[in-house]
């Protein structure tokens, strides 16, 4: 039976998106030496994740009792599993069931697993997390997410099985390093038994390079391995021997999760007429293979002229330091921002940011050192900021952000955050070397029928108010907040 177990970096090996969630809440409910507080988690995660959550609890003489079973895992499984016990599946899941929730109340540290089912009929692969808890009465109890990881549909298997073609699923089976240590078939299909050679041979569970004769090849193995770790599909034809015969095919390489899903081909016949083709008319392939790669060069030609135009048009939006915005680009999407925010009755703001004392950086350092400073603001700005947020560098060591959809006293806020960031932050400027600078920032929110240039100068003379009280401060437009602040 295929399976897997995992008792560290978990978040990175899941397939389940929740995993995660669910490790974090863990470990805010951990305490002591027998993992969370059950009554903590489950009040938490029951409402969230209720459907995929079992409640174990150990039943004393080495067995396991389903306290509760969602209906989510019911619904695939078949029936609920509600006061069943863990020894009444199948030998071999039920042991490797066990070992599992014996291990996470040993270590009282969550276990995420991976294994083939056996009786349901939907589902192939499970994925679950373990995560030991005690009640407040010192009861231990295993909370259990388990999800479906793949599905196989009668549908898809009548597909699958009645196909002219070979399908194969292979999953990577990683070692401590992260390296592909073997890869393992998930699915296979007939068509694909029958291009391997022996039409009776069960591939499935199998070692891939194994049971496929064609993955003898170092060449085509490389192939395969690039496409798991690239995530990139990949086409190509290879040649191998099976049952006296010389086989053609065409390998078509998707990857699918940390695997990959392979389309098998028989193109004997049409190689052995190819060739017959080719014998009869060398000329007119010659012409047919020059035609192909004048359009080839053609179109490589077409698509280096476009990037080269997309090249152009994003550096003459961009700033060449830092590419945040440039000030005519800034005004353009301002403009069309403010419209729009207008349009539904929503306010934009505006903040002007200037580094305090750049001169002496320059000074003190170099213009190199300075080139590095406004670089580093610029990252670190824009990683503060939101997607739908403009942020653009007027000139020197002045930026700006053009903020639709937020009030005076939200982009007052904002303003505040990223200062304490920058204060919390030393940004690099060599190897050597990261200095801690400080901003002052002004703020005004759109006037209805304001000019742009005007709503820049309002949010300008707050930042020329923050320099004059003393730098490393902000200031805004709207009254009422300045007089709060």
């Amino acid at each position: 039976m295929y399976q897997e177990v995992h008792f560290d970096n978990i978040a990175e090996r899941a397939h389940a998106p929740e995993i995660a969630d669910l490790l974090q809440r863990f470990e805010r409910y951990a305490a002591g030496s027998d993992g969370a507080s059950f009554d903590g988690l489950d009040a938490e995660l029951t409402p969230l994740y209720g459907d995929d959550l079992m409640i174990i609890q150990p039943t004393g003489d080495g067995d396991y009792l389903y306290r509760s079973c969602g209906v989510g895992i019911a619904r695939d499984v078949g029936r609920n599993l509600a006061g069943g016990r863990v020894s009444s599946m199948t030998p071999q899941v039920a042991r490797f069931t066990t070992e599992c929730y014996d291990r996470a109340l040993a270590t009282s540290q969550p276990v995420h697993t991976v294994h083939r089912s056996v009786k349901t009929t939907r589902v192939m692969l499970w994925e679950r997390l373990i995560m030991p808890t005690a009640a407040a009465n010192g009861e231990r109890v295993l909370i259990v997410f388990s999800k479906p990881l793949h599905f196989s549909e009668e549908l898809l298997m009548t597909v699958l099985d009645t196909s002219p073609t070979g399908i194969v699923a292979l999953r990577a089976i990683r070692d401590e390093e992260g390296n592909i240590a073997r890869t393992v078939v998930i699915t296979a299909n007939r068509r694909a038994a029958e291009i391997a050679g022996d039409p009776e041979r069960l591939l499935l569970d199998g070692e891939a390079r194994d049971v496929l004769p064609f993955l003898a090849d170092d060449m085509v193995w490389r192939r395969c391995l690039y496409a798991i770790e690239l995530r990139r599909s990949d086409v190509f034809e290879t040649c191998f021997t099976a049952t006296g015969r010389e086989v053609w095919l065409q390998v078509s390489l998707a990857p699918l999760r940390d695997g990959l899903v392979m389309t098998l081909n028989d193109i004997s016949e049409l190689m052995i007429a190819n060739l017959t083709l080719q014998s009869r008319a060398a000329t007119l392939a010659f012409e047919i293979r020059r035609e192909r790669a004048t359009s080839r060069a053609l179109s490589q030609e077409l698509g280096r002229r476009e990037e080269r135009e997309q090249e152009l048009r994003r550096l003459a939006e961009t700033d060449p330091l830092t590419t945040l915005l440039n000030r005519r680009s800034l005004i353009d999407k301002a403009q069309a921002a403010i419209e729009a925010s207008a349009a539904i009755g929503e306010a934009t703001s505006l903040f002007v940011i200037d580094l305090d004392h750049f001169k002496q950086i320059n000074d003190g350092h170099g213009h190199a050192a300075g080139d590095a400073v406004i670089r580093a603001f610029a990252d670190l700005l824009l990683g503060h900021m939101r997607p739908s947020h403009l942020v653009g560098r007027l000139g020197g060591e002045e930026f700006a952000v053009v903020l639709p959809g937020t009030g005076a006293a939200e982009a007052r806020r904002l303003a505040e955050r990223f200062q304490a960031l920058l204060r919390a932050t030393h940004l690099p400027v060599t190897e050597e070397l990261d200095l801690q600078v400080s901003a002052s920032i002004g703020i005004a929110t759109h006037l209805p029928g304001e000019s742009f240039g005007a709503f820049v100068a309002r949010a300008d003379k707050q930042l020329y108010r923050a320099k004059n009280e003393g730098r490393d401060c902000v200031r805004c437009a709207d009254d009422r907040i300045s007089a709060a602040a």
